[in-house]
């Protein structure tokens, strides 16, 4: 127990342990991945979208994934190694309440992911957020081209049974 309280005190010492360049690099790192990510979603989601609510969500999640991934890069700088901060960022952030539904259960995972590439970003793992991002971006991709072909067969086999009948 003596061992927690220890951490906890010596936590509470010391302040932002990254220099003002440093800080700037990071929250640039995570503007600019964030953008990437945000312009793949965008790009990969809004074709064939007929739904006006989910075209209007994917707008408004498009610049949220990019405000998370800058705002979870300034969470972990803020934080950094220190417990006393993190209890008491939690606190505050547990003032906030999300009351918007996902109407695509897939969007809340990327948003979750955004937030993944600002705390990267926010501890320097700029390999770790280049190749996860790079790698999210593919993985986005390519359950776009999935979705698509499975589109364009549902309307042939639509297509196919017109012509039939």
């Amino acid at each position: 127990m003596n061992e927690l309280f220890q951490v906890i005190q010596n936590s509470a010492e010391g302040g932002i342990s990254q220099s003002p360049l440093q800080i700037i690099i990071n929250l640039s790192m995570a503007m600019f991945l964030g953008l990437i990510y945000s312009y793949v979603y965008r790009i990969t989601y809004i074709r064939g979208k007929k739904d006006k609510i989910l075209k209007k969500e994917m707008k408004g999640i498009q610049f949220t994934l990019l405000l998370l991934s800058v705002g979870g890069a300034f969470i972990w700088i803020v934080v950094a190694d220190n417990l006393v901060r993190a209890f008491g960022l939690a606190g505050a952030l547990s003032l906030i309440r999300f009351r918007t539904v996902v109407k695509d259960p897939m969007n809340t995972i990327k948003v979750f992911y955004a937030i993944i590439i600002g705390m990267a970003c926010g501890l320097s793992q700029y390999y770790a957020a280049i190749i996860g991002t790079v790698f999210m971006c593919f993985v986005l991709t390519v359950i776009y081209y999935v979705k698509e072909r499975e589109r364009k067969q549902k309307k042939l086999r639509k297509e196919i049974q017109e012509n039939e009948s």
